[in-house]
């Protein structure tokens, strides 16, 4: 029997070949996955590698310990053994962007000892003198060497430096996050008086790290300074950094897991049609005394067969998944980034166990199913007819699905949030199974309602591609259910992140009445006491108020993060959504609290806090409870209060961050024509940036838009698997149909037809797919947006023409391209040896 399976394989190396592309398309996602997750512990530690390059010791302040500073360095570089050292320091250094606007960006000394540079030279030259500075290399795409570049100090005052370099290295969360390079006399200017973070030490040739480390230690150690080996810093920083590549592994993996269901659709259908086709060759095994097992064995070796080789190319093909990806992110984000393609035995181990796994349970229904045709039936006529039409437990199973479906969707448009999401999933998972069940059952009237409005137009063709798709309707559907799947999670996702961008552009228009918002570039330093009551000035402006974040401390109930605002500011120029309670302006010993503060501590309207220190605490009567738009400029924390409570409750005695000033317009002002004015009276504080209500949306707004950009990256790639299915299809149906073909050549029908019946045939099986995923993703998504909106952050249903529009228009153009190849080989056959084919 195993030559029986090898002389199967050689024999039918072309009807293979498109369900191991599948395979392997579906192992290169799987394995692409694993390769990412692994990727960005790589990129970690490569940052980590390139931050500790030529550090022999480390030298820090532990908790409680004094500052590292230039006495501490003198005394450092006179140690024996000391080659060189460097303090290390990191300032936030704001500068003007060629636009004009102030942008957040941090700067550090360039060290003296060339080894002990985290970064290399890209272009130009390194600072020479204190008038001169390099940038990093992205963040100096927009400006030119030799120009001049101005960077703000800690209190706001510009300073003009002139650009001579840019540099490059490896970046990370929290790693390498630097921009701008200064000699050290020029960072002290902008942060003067601030000691070193880190103090770096390179060894003379022949003398150890250990024996470096207890030098140091003698010398400068003792309580409060830490001394460490460059190998045990960069252990301590990697531990200390965190990772994201759990939470991209599980996102990848969902990816991974839709590409696998649809290629196991794929592989399934094309060994129906192989053991259909084979049905005279497996009848005659059986007659000359192969048993049921054998039989069963045969073709799920060919199978282990197909989807090892398949797998392992697969297995290849998710290095460059992985590489892709990682590329379109970095474009996405704007900061091409390194590529890392790390290979590990788990990625390979398991993205071949999945392939040949999946494989071998896709084929295990086709070959139990040639099993059960005895050889007399199967030598008298193919498997056809009635088997290739719906049966009762296929209708059975549809009903129950779509009752269960239906039944789902009920139960979530009443439940909270949380649940009612999960609902939804699940009313859609079962609604997906009821028309993948029944497909069988509508591909007959799609498909001559297709051919019946296409005859007009394509004539004969259409006809032809009616029939032959109404021929065998589980084969049909079982095509199409591939593209179902692909679709429906991409218009799933398409249409909620739309409605969810919609929604956030409504609750800001609902919640925030300011027309611009003017915060400072750096979230520590505060804007001036008195910006407010400038702004307040401008022609054109009604009404200004300045909001203030800070630490709340409300006494027994914890420390919450809390916003202060002008009491008439409330409902004027912030229009929270109120929950309970009356919230039209908020006055002295007024406290209103969120949703979530009231669910964590069991505040309600009409209760007492004691706010503040316990040696005087201040009473805070709760008077409303609402729920505010999670989006720039409108977020209002967990607390609100009037800006005269702020000393008195502000734990620590913090004066707050994150200041913000809200501007009105006034009625008729045109805000084109004010924000010039704006611009101006913001001369005076460098460091405040304006914005409009527009502007903020787009902020909110971005996040969605990358990641739904990537999403279609990801999901392009599962509908990439559902047209080589259809190709499939389509190329053993030629196969299955060769004598057919030469009979209507024989009756007149020219080459050119017989490609263009095959061409709409797969347009025909492309639509129906493309529907039903279209209709059920988009339902799906209106019951998301119906259980998951709320007051404060409602989610619209909102379709994106555009995306689903490209969504259809690409199923319906690829259709013949996935026709081409089997058109070709059915024009080619001659005409006798058609005819003569069994």
């Amino acid at each position: 029997m195993l030559r029986t399976v090898i002389a199967g394989l050689r024999a039918r190396p072309l009807r293979l070949l498109l369900s191991a592309v599948a395979i392997a398309l579906g192992v290169a996602f799987v394995a692409g996955s694993l390769v990412l997750s692994d990727a960005v512990g790589a990129g970690l530690r490569d940052a980590v590698a390139f931050r500790s390059r030529g550090v022999d010791a480390s030298i820090s302040a532990t908790r409680g310990g004094g500052g590292l500073d230039d006495r501490l360095l003198a005394k450092v570089r006179q140690v024996p053994g000391v080659a060189a050292a460097e303090g290390r320091r990191t300032i936030s250094a704001p500068l003007r962007d060629p636009a004009g606007r102030p942008m957040d960006a941090a700067a550090v000394a360039l060290p003296a000892d060339e080894r002990l540079r985290p970064f290399d030279l890209a272009q130009g030259r390194f600072p020479g003198n204190a008038g001169e500075i390099a940038m990093e290399r992205d963040t100096a795409a927009d400006h030119a060497l030799g120009k001049p570049v101005t960077v703000f100090d800690q209190g706001g005052r510009p300073h003009s430096f002139t650009l001579v370099g840019t540099f490059s290295r490896p970046s990370d969360a929290g790693i390498g996050a630097e921009q701008l390079v200064l000699l050290p006399e020029a960072l002290r200017q902008l942060a003067p008086g601030e000691g070193f973070g880190e103090i770096v030490v390179r060894a003379v040739p022949g003398v150890g790290r250990q024996q470096l480390v207890a030098a140091l230690t003698k010398a400068v150690g003792g309580p409060g300074i830490s001394v460490v080996t460059g190998t045990e810093a960069a252990a301590q920083l990697l531990r200390a950094t965190p990772s994201d590549a759990a939470g991209l592994t599980k996102f990848f993996t969902a990816f991974a897991v839709l590409a696998m269901v649809v290629a196991a659709m794929v592989i399934t259908n094309s060994f129906t049609i192989l053991v259909a086709q084979r049905a005279r060759e497996l009848a005659l095994l059986r007659c000359v005394g192969a048993g049921k097992r054998q039989v069963f064995a045969g073709v799920l070796g060919e199978a282990v067969a197909v989807g090892v080789v398949a797998s392992v190319a697969g297995l290849f093909g998710g290095l460059g998944v992985a590489a892709a990806l990682q590329a379109i992110a970095g474009a996405l984000g704007g900061h091409p980034a390194a590529v890392y393609v790390p290979l590990t035995a788990r990625t390979a181990v398991a993205a071949l166990a999945v392939g040949v796994l999946v494989t071998v349970l896709a084929a295990a229904l086709p070959a139990w199913a040639a099993t059960r045709v005895t050889p007399v039936e199967a030598l008298r006529t193919p498997l056809e007819g009635p088997s290739a039409r719906a049966g009762r437990p296929r209708k059975a199973a549809a009903v129950v699905l779509l009752g269960a479906g239906i039944g789902a969707a009920v139960c979530a448009l009443p439940a909270r949030t949380q649940d009612g999401v999960a609902l939804s999933l699940m009313a859609m998972v079962a609604l997906l199974g009821a028309v993948l069940a029944a497909g069988p059952l509508l591909t007959g009237p799609v498909v001559r309602t297709l051919g019946t409005v296409c005859a007009p137009l394509l004539g004969h063709p259409a006809k032809l591609a009616a029939l032959n798709a109404d021929r065998n309707p589980k084969r049909t559907a079982a095509s199409a259910a591939a593209l179902t799947v692909g679709l429906a999670v991409v218009s799933l996702v398409t249409t909620v992140t739309a409605g969810v961008e919609a929604g956030r552009s409504r609750g800001l228009d609902q919640q925030l009445a300011a027309d611009f918002t003017v915060s400072s570039v750096v979230i520590t330093r505060p804007l001036p006491a008195t910006l407010a009551d400038t702004l307040a000035t401008v022609p054109g402006v009604a009404k200004t108020a300045l909001r203030q974040t800070f630490s709340g401390d409300l006494g027994a109930r914890g420390t919450y993060v809390m916003t202060a605002v002008r009491g008439d500011a409330v409902g004027s120029l912030l229009r929270p959504v109120v929950l309970s309670g009356r919230l039209d302006r908020l006055g002295p010993g007024e406290l209103a609290v969120s949703r979530q503060l009231a669910g964590e501590t069991g505040l309600a309207v009409g209760d007492t806090v004691r706010a503040g220190p316990r040696r005087s605490p201040v009473p805070l009567r709760v008077v409303a409870v609402y729920d505010s738009v999670r989006a720039p400029g409108a977020d209002l924390g967990l607390g609100l209060v009037d800006r005269g409570a702020l000393p008195a409750i502000a734990a620590g005695g913090s004066t707050g961050y994150d200041d913000n000033v809200l501007v009105k317009l006034a009625p008729g002002a045109d805000p084109d024509q004010v924000r010039p004015a704006l611009e101006r009276a913001l001369s005076g504080a460098p460091l405040a940036r304006l914005d409009s209500v527009a502007d903020l949306k787009d902020q909110a707004s971005a996040p969605l838009r990358s990641t739904l950009n990537l999403l279609w990256v990801l999901t392009a790639l599962a509908v990439l698997i559902a047209f080589a299915g259809i190709a499939n299809t389509l190329s053993l149906s030629v196969l299955e149909r060769t004598r057919e073909s030469a009979l209507l050549r024989a009756l007149g029908l020219t080459r050119r037809g017989i490609g263009a019946a095959l061409a709409t045939e797969s347009v025909f099986v492309a639509l129906l797919g493309a529907a039903c995923g279209l209709l059920l993703g988009i339902g799906s998504a209106w019951l998301c947006t119906r259980v998951a909106s709320t007051g404060a952050a409602p989610v619209l249903f909102t379709l994106p023409w555009g995306r689903l529009g490209v969504l259809l228009v690409a199923a319906v153009l690829a259709a013949p391209l996935a026709a081409l190849v089997p058109a070709r080989r059915a024009a080619r056959v001659p005409l006798t040896a058609a005819m003569a084919e069994r």
